[in-house]
């Protein structure tokens, strides 16, 4: 379990009273706020039962921490991991994309977007911290963090292994990798991406059938982590459609 976590801006904390209503102990207005936008979010809280205060803005400041909130937030219950297990359990074509050491909140909110948006199996996110689910993450997600099995591993290099024991190819995002468009996808997959740091670490490396690139200009070095998941997924998703 994850530790509570904030949701700033209004897009982000309407979502979660949407969607996500039972684990939203509070919600906070900046004091004086008006508008549209506080109306509707005061609307839908009032709708949920869930409770709500307006608050120097200083303290949103604080439970922002650096995030733009535009006057709102909502403090969450510490939210429900996916075990590892249920996710190498799924059955059919799945697609699950791995990410090796990512603490970067931006990135995974928006990994996740793109794990919604194409139907995958979910993300499993390797490392010693659990993923940060809430600010920049909960914010860049709009919503979508409650459409996505989300694991936590110690090592996703031990997750490959036990992926593969269960029928899923593992294989890693690489600058150096084969070209995309020359790789037979299969449909059981995990992609695994490195942080931008430091790339893939070497357990989970030892651990692949195999690497592949998106082809790019000479002129670019590389795409953004959360870019290249997402045109991976598309990839794979568009090989294999979503069946019904």
């Amino acid at each position: 379990m994850s530790q509570p976590e904030w949701v700033v801006g209004f897009h982000a904390v309407l979502a979660v009273l949407e969607r996500e209503a039972a684990r939203v102990e509070v919600v906070w207005i900046a004091d004086g706020l008006g508008g549209p936008r506080a109306r509707q979010v005061l609307d839908a809280a009032r709708a949920a039962g869930v409770r709500f205060n307006s608050v120097p803005r200083r303290k949103l400041d604080d439970a922002a921490a650096g995030n733009a909130h535009n006057g709102l937030a909502a403090r969450l219950a510490p939210a429900p991991l996916a075990e590892p297990e249920t996710l190498l359990s799924l059955e059919g074509q799945v697609c699950l994309i791995g990410l090796d050491g990512l603490e970067d909140g931006h990135n995974l909110g928006a990994v996740v977007r793109t794990a919604a948006a194409f139907g995958l199996g979910g993300v499993v996110v390797g490392g010693p911290h659990p993923p940060p689910l809430g600010g920049a993450a909960a914010k860049v997600a709009a919503g979508s963090l409650s459409l996505v099995r989300i694991a936590h591993v110690g090592a996703l290099g031990d997750f490959a292994l036990a992926a593969k024991e269960a029928g899923f190819w593992v294989y890693g995002a690489e600058a150096g990798g084969t070209p995309l468009d020359r790789v037979d996808l299969p449909d059981r997959l995990v992609l695994c991406l490195g942080a931008e740091a430091g790339g893939l670490r070497a357990k989970t490396r030892k651990a692949l059938d195999g690497t592949l690139a998106i082809p790019i200009s000479g002129e670019v070095e590389s795409l953004n982590l959360s870019v290249a998941a997402g045109v991976l997924a598309w990839e794979w998703r568009r090989r294999f459609p979503t069946k019904g």
